[in-house]
Formats: structure tokens, C-alpha cells, sequence
């Protein structure tokens, strides 16, 4: 191991199996950069899966709706869905690249964009966790600004989200809407998905229950790069003292230990813990990764984030540094 006065000079490489944010800074180098220890974390992102976007089924509705009506007629009871549900970055940006082609559309008749008529909705937008709620809210605040975004920090997970629709949604429509029948919302998503959100939601009781349409707008895959880009990250940090990987789902758990052949069939010694590599270390982002890496693999991660988000797992990982008496 390095001595004290080498260590204090070197940085921890953080490595985040995921995408980065698109359009801004990602929360997670926010996070880990904005509280630096000695030494200093080095975030580092290598994605896991490769995203496909199918924005036809968006296109199609928002274009009809924009349609349906001249933009000074156009009103929120003409909208099918009474709100739009988001679980992922990935289908905000699917919903942003809807948005942009309503925007470049050129309708005949109308003396104004497609996109005006867009303007004058006025519904909540629910999104899981800061990062897709930051997402959300920089492009509705251009595209849609009567339109408001309900989750975020108070909704890291599926559970935490439903709970959180229920309360709203069903609060706001007893409030303000004249109409019998409640309208249902509508879920953005991948073609995986896990059906938290909308099966909470159809299985409330009584009044409390709420339809959920779900409309696919991407699908994923894995990155055919991934085993060379961990395997490439992973020599480029090869002078740290130490180096941590956070995974973000069970497919990228998953994928990690076949790239890197950590599965329990293999030597772990020969491929992680080599004379002259750093210790490594593994987080996962929350209880449903982890137990599923042990369920299935019989691999038990280093620390799981109490919260799943980045200062829950900043903080997993400092405390785990300090009961090891490794803190930087």
C-alpha cells in the first residue's frame, strides 16, 4: 500500500456504470465533486446499456392532440391523460425528441406551430428521482410551461412515486375537475420495465385507483463495448490506491460480472485482486440490486445505498471508508 504522503496526492476513482446525464451535469459528478475528501474522488462512467429511442407513439399523440384543435381553442379536457409518468432519463429524452418534432412540424391551416397548442396544457408530470425530474423540468419549462413536475427527491423509487401519485393525483382531481370519470395517465417507458408504478396504481381500492396506460418509447440493450470499456477503465485506474464500482440495476450488476468474470465460477483472485492492481470495491444504488446480485449470483456487494440517489450513495461509501479506517 502507498505510503500516507502518496495517498493524500491521489484521487479515488469512482466508476459509475451508467450514462451520463445528456444536457447537463450529471448529479453524481455534482455530487462526488462538490464534497471532496483527500484525496479527491474521480468519477468516471462507463454505460452499461445502449438506448434505442421509438418516438412514433408520442409523435402520434401529441401530434393529434396539437391538431385537434386551433391553438386559442385548444384546452386541458381535450387531453386524454390526466398526467405523464416518467421512471427513467431515457424516457424524458424520448418525450424531448417528441416535443422537437411536434415543434418542426408544419401544419397546414393553422396559423400558428402545432407546438402552441402544447403550450396551454396544463397537467402534472411525475417523475422518480432528481435526475429525471431535472431532465423533465428543463424541457417542459421550454416546450410546456403551464405543465409541472411532482417527485424527484421525494420519489427516489417506484414505491416512493406510487404513494406519492395517489396522494396528488387523486387529491387534485377531487379538487379541480368537474368531470365524472377520472382520467387516466400515462406511462413513458422502455420495453423492460418493472411494473411498480402502474400496478400500484390499478390496485388501489375504491376511488383511490387510477388507470395507467403504458406507451413504450425506447428499448435497451447492452452495449456491445461494455466488457473492453470496463476492462479499459479498470487498467487506466490501475495506480490508485483504491477504486469503488456502482452499479445502478440488476442487468448491470449482471452485466459486470460476466464482462469481467466475477461470477462465483471463476477466480475472483486472478481477475480483481492481482499483486499489483487496487483494492476494488462494489456499491449498489439501492436494496433490489444488491439482493439480486446475491439471490442470483451468490455476490455480495461492499455497501448499498440507503437512499437511492447520489448522496446516498456518496455517503454509503464514506461510511464504509471510515469503519475500515480507510478514510481519505
Amino acid at each position: 500500500m502507498a505510503n500516507s504522503e502518496n495517498d493524500s496526492n491521489e484521487s479515488i476513482p469512482i466508476i459509475l456504470l451508467k450514462n451520463p446525464s445528456a444536457g447537463h451535469t450529471d448529479p453524481y459528478t455534482s455530487q462526488f465533486v462538490s464534497h471532496p475528501p483527500n484525496p479527491a474522488y474521480e468519477p468516471l462512467y462507463v454505460p452499461v446499456l445502449e438506448h434505442t429511442s421509438n418516438t412514433a407513439p408520442i409523435n402520434d399523440l401529441l401530434s393529434q392532440y396539437s391538431r385537434s384543435k386551433r391553438p386559442d381553442q385548444v384546452a386541458t379536457a381535450h387531453f386524454p391523460f390526466g398526467g405523464l409518468i416518467f421512471t427513467s432519463q431515457r424516457a424524458v429524452e424520448a418525450f424531448d425528441s417528441a416535443l422537437g418534432f411536434i415543434q418542426a412540424s408544419d401544419v397546414q391551416g393553422l396559423r400558428e406551430t402545432p407546438l402552441e397548442s402544447l403550450r396551454q396544457l396544463a397537467i402534472p408530470l411525475y417523475a422518480v428521482g432528481p435526475a429525471t425530474a431535472r431532465s423533465l423540468e428543463e424541457i417542459t419549462e421550454y416546450y410546456m410551461p403551464r405543465c409541472w413536475v411532482h417527485g424527484g427527491e421525494q420519489a427516489g423509487t417506484g414505491e416512493l412515486l406510487s404513494k406519492l401519485i395517489l396522494q396528488d393525483y387523486n387529491g387534485r382531481w377531487n379538487l379541480v375537475t368537474a368531470e365524472k370519470k377520472k382520467k387516466p395517465l400515462l406511462f413513458l417507458t422502455g420495453a423492460k420495465h418493472r411494473d411498480i408504478v402502474p400496478t400500484t396504481l390499478v390496485s388501489a381500492p375504491g376511488d383511490q385507483r387510477i388507470e395507467v396506460q403504458t406507451l413504450v418509447v425506447y428499448a435497451t440493450s447492452e452495449s456491445p463495448s461494455f466488457a473492453s470499456d470496463i476492462a479499459n477503465t479498470l487498467t487506466a485506474t490501475s495506480t490508485a490506491r483504491i477504486r469503488w464500482i456502482v452499479i445502478f440495476s440488476s442487468t448491470g450488476g449482471e452485466s459486470l460480472l460476466r464482462a469481467l468474470g466475477w461470477l462465483p465460477d471463476s477466480n475472483i483472485q486472478d481477475n480483481l485482486c492481482q499483486a499489483n492492481s487496487p483494492e476494488t470495491f462494489i456499491a449498489a444504488i439501492g436494496p433490489t440490486t444488491s439482493n439480486y446480485m446475491k439471490t442470483t449470483f451468490d455476490f455480495s456487494v461492499d455497501v448499498c445505498a440507503e437512499t437511492p440517489s447520489p448522496e446516498g450513495v456518496r455517503k454509503a461509501i464514506e461510511n464504509f471508508m471510515r469503519s475500515r479506517s480507510r478514510q481519505p
